[in-house]
């Protein structure tokens, strides 16, 4: 994956100022970046290191590793990790941590297939099958699963297609909890927030959870917005 890192993700230097990395992820789709360190940047590092070996590395997140490869430092950055560096600067930000959740989410109407602008969903009746099409067509990288009277129950996840092989493709016909339980995936309960909650309690909640989104609900448990890593990035520009 590194040796061919320029068609895995952009590459971008050490050097690149906070606001542009954001900007990097929020507005143009980015999920990760590879940071490479500069020649400056090497001449400042006096510790050995053998290539291939994995260390410390100079990046936006303290918490960010970097592997050496062919004397370059390779440091791999993601959404997740600016939104921490971010959450650990709290204190610079001022009032704008303060701001309601339903000014950054993305709102939905009512889960209505014939209502105008209903939020994509899925019901646990659904099949595999039907979920990765929707997906598709509604450029989601996740879905709500729903039981029948429309309350949240899980989340249905792009990534979860990685375990499908040859010899499960089978599952993808079958509901969506049966297509999970087939992979022997856990099915999680996936981060609920409230209309009451501020950006700073939400930013909290998906870091202590390690989540990629939260799920606003209604007072009924129904999801009528999403909040992911990309809409509160994107917040700050």
């Amino acid at each position: 994956v590194v040796r061919s890192r320029k068609h895995a993700s952009q590459e971008v230097s050490t050097r690149m100022p906070l606001e542009e990395l954001v900007k990097l992820f929020a507005t143009y789709g980015q999920h990760r970046v590879l940071v490479t360190a500069t020649d400056d940047d090497n001449d400042t590092d006096n510790n050995a290191q053998v290539p291939g070996t994995r260390k410390r590395g100079v990046s936006v997140d303290s918490g960010c590793s970097s592997i050496s490869l062919q004397n370059n430092k390779v440091c791999g950055l993601t959404q997740y990790d600016v939104v921490r560096f971010i959450q650990h600067h709290n204190h610079e930000l001022g009032s704008s941590l303060d701001t309601p959740i339903m000014s950054v989410a993305r709102t939905h109407a009512p889960l209505s297939p014939s209502a105008r602008g209903h939020m994509p969903h899925i019901t646990v009746r659904n099949t595999a099958l039907h979920a990765l099409v929707l997906l598709r067509d509604s450029h989601n990288s996740a879905l709500p699963v729903v039981d029948a009277d429309g309350r949240l129950v899980t989340e249905f996840a792009a990534t979860m297609l990685r375990g499908l092989t040859h010899n499960s493709i089978g599952l993808l016909g079958k509901p969506v909890l049966a297509y999970m339980f087939g992979l022997r995936m856990s099915v999680l309960s996936p981060y609920v927030v409230h209309e009451n909650f501020t950006l700073s309690q939400v930013m909290s909640g998906l870091l202590r959870m390690n989540c990629r989104r939260a799920w606003l609900v209604d007072r009924e448990e129904r999801p009528v917005a999403v909040i992911s890593l990309t809409d509160v990035l994107n917040h700050f520009l």
